[in-house]
């Protein structure tokens, strides 16, 4: 979360990707970093994984594939 906060993106996914477990939370952080640089389409790609990965997302998680969506004008899958 610190990393894509701070606009290191290559970083976070670095740290993500390491991680032994990844969590909603996990993943919520690594798709809320996307959309607030305005990576929309990995941000969502990463939504659409962490899915199939049997993640259910949280609110927050929605609400930053929103942003995403919002970010490369997907309304449909918004």
């Amino acid at each position: 979360d610190m990393y894509a906060k701070c606009g290191s993106i290559e970083e976070a996914r670095k740290v993500f990707h390491n991680l032994p477990n990844q969590n909603v939370v996990s993943w919520g952080a690594m798709i809320a970093g996307y959309a607030l640089h305005g990576h929309g389409v990995p941000a969502l790609e990463l939504f659409q994984k962490m899915q199939e990965k049997g993640t259910k997302p949280d609110i927050v998680t929605f609400l930053s594939a929103l942003k995403a969506c919002g970010s490369i004008g997907a309304i449909e899958q918004g």
